[in-house]
């Protein structure tokens, strides 16, 4: 490249990095927000909140690069326009060929970088996060337990406890279970209790002394009840749900021979994702022309409706590809191809405003 087109570039560098550095930002800051009220609620352990932002991080950037780059370009180029440097550039025979190339450099480099994250880190990021989520869902039901609250354990049982020792001895406990498929429950009272999970995690075994027991059927008036020394009752909780539900948590090969609709409308968006990034490289060039006297940042709303109209579309695409609305050999290609035929338009017009000087 010549002196113009690492000035351009280094231009173009700096601005996508800071744009795509204040998105991302604005980005991790929603997603700790939102950690953070999960742990203080007690949806997930508060020493798993770093690690789920950086997961989320990781899923979700793939979406950053396509609008860090685009008005990078737009605001790096918007003000070579606005101080008149680009129109130097061109009385000195410098064309919007020197223009591309470091513009379509950045391009193919964010857009190798999107595809890694999208082919490969995004699922691999996507299974570590579900099971980060299902081992705090399975664990929620015993996390932070506290003395004078009712607390739901798995599905059919719930837990009050009067007060609790400092080795997690709990004391002046009550425990009501629903036996599965039927209308029978149990209430247990005892003066104290203690609970470890099982062996295959499956369940937790709260071990009861010095309790009674009442069984029967609510209305019936038919009840047995009897005391107890020490009794252990199991209590099932939650067991992880299968990857294979999650369409994002499969390898990118495995989507690619895959007949399914929503497991084809994802490898079509993940296809997506840098073919995105090289699109709206080049369009943000004819795109960032100002005309004279013109704000540098004026081309910024165009660019962000180009932007929106085209996520807008692939998402609306990838719904009609899970619904059966267009067949899967289509995929996304028609909305790639639309911005294509945007982008030939803009070329022949900067074409032709060339041929006419």
């Amino acid at each position: 490249m010549n002196v113009f087109q690492r000035y351009v570039g280094r231009e173009i560098a700096l601005a996508s990095v800071g744009v795509t550095g204040v998105l991302l930002v604005i980005l991790l800051t929603n997603q700790l927000v939102a950690m953070l009220r999960r742990a203080a609620e007690g949806q997930i352990p508060a020493s798993v909140v770093l690690e789920m932002l950086w997961l989320g991080a990781t899923k979700n950037v793939t979406l950053i690069l396509p609008i860090g780059l685009l008005l990078g370009v737009v605001v790096a180029l918007g003000r070579l326009y606005h101080e008149s440097e680009m129109t130097a550039a061109q009385a000195c025979g410098i064309g919007d060929r020197s223009t591309y190339v470091p513009v379509l450099a950045l391009g193919l480099l964010l857009a190798a970088l999107a595809a890694w994250l999208s082919w490969f880190a995004a699922p691999h990021a996507a299974q570590r996060a579900m099971l980060i989520r299902a081992e705090a869902d399975r664990t929620a039901s015993v996390r932070g337990l506290a003395p004078g609250r009712f607390r739901n354990l798995g599905a059919r049982a719930t837990l009050y406890f009067e007060s609790i020792d400092a080795d997690g001895t709990m004391r002046g406990i009550f425990i009501r279970q629903r036996e599965r498929d039927s209308n029978r429950i149990s209430v247990t009272t005892a003066a104290s209790a203690s609970y470890l999970p099982s062996e295959d995690g499956s369940t937790w075994v709260v071990t009861l002394r010095d309790g009674r027991r009442h069984e029967g059927v609510p209305g019936e008036g038919q009840w047995r009840t009897m005391t107890f020394d020490e009794q252990r009752v199991p209590i099932s909780i939650m067991s992880p749900p299968s990857m294979q539900q999650r369409v994002d948590t499969r390898e990118t090969l495995d989507l690619a021979n895959s007949d399914d609709p929503r497991e084809i409308a994802e490898f079509h968006w993940r296809l997506a994702t840098p073919l995105m990034v090289l699109l709206l490289a080049v369009v943000s060039v004819p795109l960032s022309r100002l005309a004279p006297r013109q704000g540098r940042y004026a081309r910024v709303p165009i660019v962000l409706l180009v932007y929106f109209i085209y996520v807008n579309l692939l998402a609306a695409g990838q719904t009609w590809l899970i619904r059966g609305v267009i067949p899967g050999w289509s995929g996304l290609w028609w909305v790639h191809g639309t911005i294509l035929l945007i982008c030939a338009g803009l070329l022949w017009r900067t074409l032709l405003t060339s041929l006419r000087r």
